[in-house]
């Protein structure tokens, strides 16, 4: 019986007393992508451009392109991703899969430039959008840089002249998960 009382008194004196870490919290990243027309003040939105005196089969407009910037503002590296978010008004029944959006990257490291079709632009929209590929992410607090321009087929149009309207042009930062 004593052997029995003492290895009971040697297991009580073992055990660790509980240690806790208290007040937790979990949070998501937030993304958070800007953009601005001056690399210096950016926003959710911002006011589009006008690309005019465009010629069908000719070069893109305007030559030097629109500038914009992106800026990830939030907590982690995002995914860029372009769509048409608005339903463009047509009335001279301009073939939508003959005009193209030029998306070139600007800077010492950027890569070649995107051209994409209004329609695709267009279709994408429903899955987030087409891919920007450059940069392949933008990281935290990183800003890049843009330049936007259309051009047209020679054939996208039928009559001597054609105008759309309503295009918004809506950028998408995907949170990157690997």
């Amino acid at each position: 019986a004593i052997i029995i009382l003492a290895s009971g008194v040697t297991y009580a004196a073992l055990q660790s007393q509980q240690v806790k870490l208290t007040g937790n919290t979990i949070e998501t990243a937030t993304a958070n992508l800007q953009i601005s027309a001056d690399g210096s003040f950016f926003a959710n939105t911002k006011v589009g451009f006008t690309f005019n005196n465009l010629i069908p089969g000719g070069g893109a407009s305007p030559w030097d392109g629109y500038s914009l910037w992106l800026k990830n503002s939030g907590g982690t590296p995002l995914n860029l991703k372009l769509a048409v978010s608005s339903i463009p008004t047509n009335p001279n029944n301009v073939d939508l899969t003959k005009l193209n959006v030029i998306l070139t990257p600007v800077g010492t490291n950027a890569g070649p430039s995107q051209s994409f079709t209004l329609q695709s632009l267009i279709d994408a929209n429903t899955t987030g959008g087409v891919a920007v590929t450059s940069p392949e992410q933008l990281f935290v607090g990183n800003t890049q840089q843009y330049t936007i321009k259309v051009s047209m087929a020679l054939d996208a149009i039928t009559g001597s002249t054609a105008s759309l309207g309503n295009i918004d042009f809506a950028f998408t930062g995907q949170a990157v998960t690997n």
